[in-house]
């Protein structure tokens, strides 16, 4: 926060006291505002009410003589950045249907101290980004250690035309990946032994003949690489239905590979053909620590029986689950091309242009009752084991 930030020693003891009180405040009003909100998760309400605790601890701390302001300022702002991922996901207009694939996902990759929160912009991108909290030593220096070990919060962010279309939300698969990067570093320690390697294996990069931007390039490619499987482990072919297709310039560039490299490489891995670039990213998570394959960990369930009659399906697994994206993607297809084979089904009467919208409802609706039914389930088998 540049308000935050520019707090120096020069400004007057009593100037500076009197803007963190007056944010702290602000930001006890928004934290308990927020903590009278249903979040879609527990862990959510557990992390409110525990930040708004650490708020009024702070204000507490500015009026001990001698506090240090600077670094009281630098955890306010860590804990404003909080505040501002946790205000949009009490919305009642969140995906909370796609944010539970996404937690299950963070899961999978042993990152399910994870607090996800949502965000719905007017911008046409994805993306998936911590709220670093301030750095233990800050919070050690206050004796707000235990702030950090409530989990890390990220929020994930899609344009809000498509909070209610799964299908166009896939790139956040993808976002994922690059969350899963920056918590294990894969691609970077694979980089560290197999640099040369890697570059062999992206003849486009040589064109960069500046040192810096060349290694830059390797390792911004390999990531993408990297992350397009981590999707495509998931959701299977919808990575070049949406992922690679909304990659809007689809040419080979100093960030990203070229669509058809990308296309090609997770082809690859789905059809279980050797290719250089996944056998090398394989091994790599192996060599992570990480107790995950990189391998599909979907089962794409037969859709069409019940979406031809125009009703949601019931999912068996979170494998199906995660399979129901693919699975929805290929129906779709299927009805958008063939009429013929509609004749006699419910969907045949659905105008063409309206049965995008209805297939993701469809998949909405079928995570949705796999996550009443979980929930209803799990609390019966407690009091049986109690």
């Amino acid at each position: 926060m540049i308000l935050l930030q520019s707090l120096r020693e020069e400004y007057s003891a009593s100037s500076s006291t009197i803007l963190l009180e007056t944010v702290l405040q602000l930001l006890v009003e928004q934290l308990t505002k927020l903590s009278h909100s249903g979040f879609f998760a527990d862990d959510l309400d557990v992390y409110v009410k525990h930040l708004c605790a650490n708020v009024q601890a702070l204000q507490n701390k500015l009026t001990e003589q001698g506090s240090d302001l600077l670094l009281i300022s630098q955890v306010v702002d860590s804990v404003w950045r909080a505040t501002q991922f946790l205000a949009g996901t009490t919305s009642n207009k969140v995906p909370y249907e796609f944010t539970y694939l996404l937690r299950e996902v963070l899961v999978d990759w042993q990152l399910g101290d994870t607090i996800v929160t949502t965000s719905l912009h007017q911008a046409p991108d994805f993306t998936c980004q911590p709220a670093d909290m301030a750095p233990n030593v800050l919070l050690k220096g206050l004796g707000m250690e235990q702030l950090s070990e409530q989990g890390q919060l990220v929020q994930m962010g899609m344009p809000e035309i498509f909070q209610h279309m799964p299908l166009l939300c896939t790139p956040l698969y993808h976002e994922v990946g690059h969350f899963v990067e920056a918590r294990y570093k894969i691609v970077k320690g694979l980089l560290t032994s197999q640099y040369d390697k890697a570059i062999e294996l992206l003849p486009d990069i040589k064109v960069f003949n500046d040192k810096s931007r060349r290694e830059s390039a390797v390792l911004a490619h390999i990531t993408e690489h990297f992350c397009d499987l981590v999707a495509a482990s998931y959701v299977g072919a919808c990575v070049s239905d949406y992922i690679i297709q909304w990659d809007r310039n689809p040419s080979f560039r100093e960030t990203h590979p070229s669509a058809d490299s990308r296309a090609e490489v997770t082809q690859a891995f789905l059809r279980g053909v050797s290719n250089p670039i996944v056998d090398m990213l394989k091994e790599a998570v192996e060599l992570s620590g990480v107790t995950l394959r990189l391998a599909p960990r979907y089962e794409m369930p037969d859709v069409a029986t019940c979406f031809n009659d125009v009703r949601p399906m019931t999912v068996k697994s979170i494998a199906q689950l995660h399979g129901l994206l693919p699975a929805a993607d290929e129906y779709l297809k299927t009805i958008l091309d063939e009429d013929a084979s509609l004749m006699g089904h419910n969907i045949a009467s659905v105008p063409r242009a309206k049965r995008a919208r209805l297939v993701n409802d469809l998949v909405e609706k079928s995570i949705r009752s796999f996550m009443i039914t979980k929930a209803w389930h799990e609390p019966l088998d407690q009091s049986a084991a109690s």
